[in-house]
């Protein structure tokens, strides 16, 4: 993974190889938490990434905080 701080939702659906219609999804659910720039430009921060995938995971990955 990458070590920048925010990731687009385009770079979020090719890490996790899901659509991007299904990364915008997860935001809008509320499932991923994400900062709004723009009407059209969304970042996720890499720790809430981070967190999503080892509760998504159960526990398994990088360690939460």
């Amino acid at each position: 993974m990458s070590s920048k701080r925010y990731i687009s939702l385009a770079q979020l659906s090719e890490e996790l190889d899901i659509s991007p219609r299904t990364a915008r999804r997860l935001v809008a659910e509320g499932k991923l938490k994400a900062v709004r720039l723009s009407e059209r430009c969304i970042r996720v921060e890499r720790a809430e990434l981070d967190r999503f995938l080892a509760t998504a995971s159960g526990g398994i990955g990088p360690a939460a905080p």
